[in-house]
């Protein structure tokens, strides 16, 4: 299988750069006659249309990463789909808009396949609904909080919501919390077709808004037969939830992959989330971007051309030099347009039917920007007030110009992968908002959302649990010391390990498999320094959890020699990647996180 996968990364390569459209009918052929043959993936048809879109779907086949229950119904929506190339043109004034209208391959169906019973309609204030997937009923008063999950590409809203639900199920907050899945169609759907369940204003007759093109959900553009965005859509059912669960006490939204596309620019634009909260109630409201293609900057800068090599340069890559593109790299002067940046939604910048005019229009009733300047403004200012955080794969390194992400001029210049862009942007929006903590964090995979949400971050983020002895490496240190005991007889949420740990004599450390939920109890002395398994290692995606065995946590002692300890009140349970001065210039080596505090104890040597 291996081999396999050796060969046929390298086949893609040589069909597929500078693009998979640029190989011939007859390559491209080949590649698909070869995929069918070893069984890797039904065989695609070699005239199939080559677009953005359609190449990343070709190399979620390539490279297993996609989910069990999202990548059955992508392969037999593989077979049929056809999109037409949708050009950056599109989005420009007095351009054709027939594009947008043409069909990306989906997988949505109405009614749901399996899911009947959790089937919701979310009333629009055009009496039509956005159809929802809800893993408790409506009313339930032992729900505290809500995970909203947007899907990718193929509107497999049912895959994203049964990931999303066996991942709480996991870590056994299933009975409190509620899993959301909304989906932006393709077709219309009738709430009597969707669900026998549906709210009292809407009636048999009621109409889903539908959004042929994926560019025209993602990026928050009118639905085909409604006048509505995909934006409006998404704050109606943050509404819907809080009018509907009486005792919620946060939210959680979070997309992946196009989900993340469509998320980091509802981010930007929506008014949900200013100052941390929602508009009804007032709940605190975290966004948890992972793995986007694309996103939106929120300056007229980019990284600079040092900063986009083609090299991968990994998790550690890190460039700070922005500055505005010269004329041989501002793509036709459309670099900074909506949906790269934030030209083009002011007042009057483009006609009805747009992308920009629809987001234009939602911006108008938003915050009122009429202007350029307002729109800049005021959209970063309430920007600076929200609760985003991000979230890459460490291997989702696929060169854009073979398909892995969007490879328009506007989005080559900030990055030519997605973690290269995913890092960039971080370090853009550390620039534009000086001294403000910009979290993010990594997960040991490619382009996978189950991978993303099964990771420590995602789960400390969403779903946090008590224990805050523990910290956790990026990979499995090297030499993990002496067993002290196996847990693989089924899924074992981080937490439980960590009692396990606690509870067993002995043990200060454990490796732990994420998408597995096996942990290894360890006698290993673990600290910030231990030397980790190499990124090639078959337990590259493993991660050791450990606790200070060399002293007990003390938050208020000092002990000479071994540093000066430090308390820090800090609103987030987890702060990765950043050292919080509060030690007088000297490093923090060691800190642990939880309820709110962290702790660190300060040491003058260099990291």
């Amino acid at each position: 299988a291996a081999a396999a996968g050796q060969l046929l990364r390298k086949m893609l390569a040589l069909v597929g750069r500078p693009g998979l459209c640029s190989a011939s009918v007859r390559s491209r052929g080949m590649l698909a006659l070869v995929l069918a043959v070893v069984g890797a993936v039904p065989a695609l048809a070699a005239d199939a249309t080559c677009t953005v879109e359609g190449q990343e779907h070709l190399l979620m086949q390539l490279w297993p990463t996609q989910s069990s229950s999202a990548q059955t119904s992508k392969q037999s929506a593989a077979q049929t789909y056809k999109e037409p190339v949708l050009l950056p043109e599109e989005y420009d004034e007095g351009t054709d808009d027939e594009e947008l209208h043409a069909s990306f391959y989906s997988v949505f169906t109405c009614p749901p396949q399996s899911h009947q019973n959790e089937a919701h309609s979310v009333p629009l204030p055009d009496s039509s609904f956005v159809p929802v997937l809800a893993s408790h009923p409506p009313g339930k008063e032992a729900v505290e909080q809500a995970i909203v999950i947007i899907h990718g590409a193929p509107r497999e809203e049912e895959g994203y919501f049964n990931d999303m639900a066996k991942i709480v199920r996991q870590h056994k907050k299933d009975g409190n919390t509620l899993v959301v899945a909304p989906t932006w169609p393709d077709k219309g759907c009738s709430a009597a077709a969707w669900s026998s369940r549906r709210e009292s204003q809407l009636h048999d007759d009621s109409q889903t808004p539908f959004w042929s093109s994926v560019r025209r959900w993602m990026y928050g553009g009118p639905a085909n037969n409604a006048n509505i965005s995909s934006f409006e859509a998404l704050d109606s059912v943050v509404d819907w939830i809080q009018a509907n669960y009486p005792r919620l006490q946060r939210l959680v939204v979070t997309g992946f992959s196009a989900g993340a596309q469509f998320l980091v620019r509802w981010a930007a634009l929506s008014p949900e989330g200013a100052n941390g909260t929602t508009m009804r109630s007032g709940l605190p409201l975290r966004i948890i971007v992972g793995g986007p293609s694309t996103v939106l900057y929120l300056s007229e800068e980019r990284p600079d051309g040092a900063c986009v090599p083609d090299e991968d340069g990994g998790q550690y890559w890190d460039c700070k030099d922005f500055s505005v593109p010269s004329p041989s790299r501002d793509c036709g002067s459309s670099w900074n347009k909506y949906p790269a940046g934030l030209g083009g939604l002011h007042k009057g910048a483009s006609s009805k039917g747009h992308v920009r005019y629809t987001a234009n229009q939602y911006l108008l009733h938003s915050i009122g920007a009429t202007s350029s300047l307002e729109v800049s403004t005021r959209v970063r200012a309430r920007w600076a007030t929200k609760d985003i955080r991000f979230l890459f794969g460490v291997r989702d390194t696929v060169h854009c110009d073979v398909g892995a992400c969007s490879n328009d001029c506007e989005h080559m210049l900030t990055g030519k992968n997605r973690l290269q862009r995913g890092i960039n942007y971080v370090r853009h929006l550390e620039r534009e908002f000086p001294g403000s903590q910009v979290l993010w964090g990594v997960f040991n995979f490619g382009h996978n959302h189950e991978a993303a949400y099964s990771s420590h971050h995602f789960t400390v983020w969403a779903l946090p649990y008590d224990n805050n002895k523990y910290m956790v490496t990026d990979r499995a240190v090297s030499d993990s010391g002496t067993p002290k005991g196996d847990f693989v007889d089924r899924f074992y949420a981080a937490w439980e390990c960590m009692d396990m740990c606690d509870s067993t004599t002995g043990c200060t450390s454990f490796t732990y498999i994420p998408l597995e939920g096996k942990c290894f109890l360890k006698d290993k002395c673990v600290d910030s320094s231990s030397l980790l398994v190499s990124p090639d290692s078959r337990e590259y995606q493993h991660q050791t959890y450990w606790k200070d065995c060399t002293r007990e946590q003390d938050e208020g002692s000092s002990d000479g020699d071994d540093g000066e300890a430090c308390t820090l009140v800090d609103t987030d349970p987890y702060v990765s990647g950043t050292f919080v001065d509060c030690c007088d210039g000297l490093v923090k080596t060691i800190g642990f996180w939880g309820s709110g505090w962290l702790h660190f104890l300060c040491k003058p040597t260099s990291h």
